[in-house]
């Protein structure tokens, strides 16, 4: 698990095709009860993280990253890998 904080810039990819790398910025990290979601859902939730994708992409620019607490990243539903980029 990174420990991202607002503004920092990250590579990202889906572990079920790793050519396709994209870059974002991380925009805020929120609680469950911050995305208003419910008690129940704490076992399966650690945290939610909103991220601008840079362009040029084939996907929506603002996405929001779920972060189980199985410690996976998952956009989408689907298994992401997470590098903070070091500029």
């Amino acid at each position: 698990m990174l420990n991202l904080e607002s503004g920092d810039r990250i590579d990202l990819f889906f572990e079920d095709a790793p050519a396709t790398v994209f870059c974002a910025t991380v925009g805020r990290i929120l609680t469950d009860q911050e995305e208003g979601m419910s008690v129940e859902i704490e076992d399966y939730t650690a945290c939610w993280i909103e991220i601008t994708v840079d362009p040029p992409c084939d996907i929506d620019t603002q996405q929001v990253l779920l972060l189980g607490t199985d410690l996976q990243y998952r956009l989408n539903g689907r298994p992401v890998t997470l590098r903070k980029r070091q500029e």
